[in-house]
């Protein structure tokens, strides 16, 4: 079952965000819920902006369920960009046999109602992902800053 609005506001008070900050935090994090929703799963839309399943009667879609990852880096994204906004400092997420970080346990309980398995390991893809992409790209980066 998808995330309501005042879901999200009672994981946004449980995180502990400062009071004066919460209202953005909860709209970049609906922003990005919203996002999710949106490109979570594939649509393809008529000439009269109906959805529809297929674009064509000859087209030929896969069978099996349409890869998320996309989708799940957007709000994955949004909860970080959430995170920074809220605590003016980026998150840090825990290691894989460790307890679960303020971050981690602010994202899990949104990403499992948005129907998303499995959330210690997305969160780490991601991170890894953003670290390489970091590191690609940031010049002045030592071992160990990240």
């Amino acid at each position: 079952m998808p995330i309501t609005e005042e879901q999200l506001s009672k994981e946004i008070h449980d995180a502990g965000f400062p009071l004066r900050k919460r209202q953005t935090v909860h709209d970049i994090a609906w922003r990005g819920i919203e996002e999710f929703r949106e490109h979570s799963s594939q649509k393809y839309y008529s000439h009269t902006g109906k959805t529809i399943k297929k674009p064509l009667s000859s087209h030929k879609t896969t069978q099996g369920r349409y890869n998320q990852a996309a989708a799940r880096t957007i709000l994955i994204s949004a909860l970080a960009r959430a995170w920074m906004a809220g605590f003016d400092s980026a998150p840090t997420l825990n290691h894989k046999h460790d307890h679960d970080s303020a971050f981690a346990k602010f994202a899990i309980p949104i990403l499992g109602y948005e129907g998303i398995g499995k959330p210690h390991e997305h969160l780490e893809e991601y991170w890894s992902t953003r670290k390489e992409e970091w590191q690609k790209n940031e010049i002045n980066l030592k071992n160990g800053d990240f």
